[in-house]
């Protein structure tokens, strides 16, 4: 039987903030390959096949060699802390041996990593826009603790049998065709804070991101504890503001050809993103604390609606409403 190995890895990096790109890469296997003076290293041995991580620890090694930097020195626990700690040692070991200062490991930031993390794995998507908390900008802004305090952010995100040493050969040794956007993110003199979170399971085995942050001089960013309760979230009927239930009239008049609902929010963290959809996730969807359904154009039957709440630190709730035409 054919193995095939895919590795999903993108980039995105926000200046003062300001958009300036994006990449997304997608290989089934390590290519050899040249672009701009940044080259792709197959990985030996091939980690992506067997999945071993400590595979991944020698493909680094050899990629290391081959860019004459001597060896990870690796003390005797690293093998037995979670990949979330491993990639932030490897990423420092890859800044050090090069001269450059090591970063630092922010709470705020990992919660938001592992909370997006989550996101990922749990809705079926790889992407800095989310399908319920919007694009990369729109999520740093929602966020209270980063927005107007910082002058440089970033994010790289790997889906990776490895989640610890594979992700980071993926950003280093194979990134020729991201123009080595997460390898100059890892390597960027600028960037001094990171925030790292992990989540095992999806088609890739893992997902991973990892959040920079420069903090800015006028506005510094201060790392703080944050809530971590998901938001509580429930449907109310928009006329009358009474909570509804599943069995419950009240968004279901029959004198009523469109249904009105409003999404009520409590305990949440900075800003919200609110998003709704009828009858299936994916389906198209419609932000805002308010939406209509027209009932007259529904087919006749049990249907949906759904609702999900994302706060600022990337932590999210759904709530459904389930109805019936006809």
């Amino acid at each position: 039987m054919k193995h095939v190995s895919f590795v999903f890895i993108a980039i995105l990096i926000l200046l003062g903030g300001g958009l300036l790109g994006y990449t997304l890469l997608h290989t089934s296997s390590p290519v050899a390959t040249s672009s701009g003076g940044c080259i792709d290293i197959p990985s030996s041995p091939d980690y992506l096949a067997s999945g071993n991580p400590l595979d991944a620890i020698t493909a680094i090694n050899n990629a290391r060699a081959l860019e004459h930097v001597r060896p990870l020195r690796l003390d005797a626990s690293f093998h037995r802390r979670n990949p979330a700690e491993q990639q932030f040692i490897l990423l420092n070991l890859e800044r050090t041996d090069r001269g450059l200062l090591p970063l630092h490991l922010d709470r705020n930031l990992s919660l938001v990593a592992t909370a997006y993390s989550k996101q990922m794995r749990n809705l079926g998507f790889f992407s800095h826009t989310s399908p319920i908390a919007g694009t990369f900008q729109v999520r740093v802004d929602s966020n209270p603790t980063v927005v107007n305090h910082y002058a440089l952010v970033a994010e790289n995100l790997s889906g990776n049998p490895a989640p610890g040493a594979g992700s980071i050969y993926e950003y280093m040794y194979d990134d020729a065709s991201e123009a080595c956007g997460h390898r100059y993110n890892i390597l960027d003199p600028q960037l001094r804070t990171v925030g790292i979170g992990w989540v095992m399971g999806s088609q890739y085995g893992s997902i991973s991101a990892q959040e920079f942050l420069t903090s800015s001089v006028w506005s510094p960013y201060i790392d703080s504890n944050v809530d971590q309760r998901p938001p509580s979230i429930s449907i109310v009927d928009a006329r009358t503001s009474v909570a509804s239930r599943q069995s419950g009239p009240s968004l279901t008049n029959p004198f009523y050809a469109h249904l009105h609902a409003r999404a009520q929010i409590e305990d949440h963290v900075g800003g919200i993103h609110i998003t709704w959809f009828l009858d299936r996730f994916g389906n198209r969807p419609h932000t805002g604390p308010l939406t209509d359904v027209d009932r007259e154009h529904l087919a006749p039957g049990v249907h949906t609606l759904y609702v999900y709440v994302v706060n600022g630190v990337q932590i999210y709730s759904m709530a459904r409403y389930i109805f019936v035409v006809g």
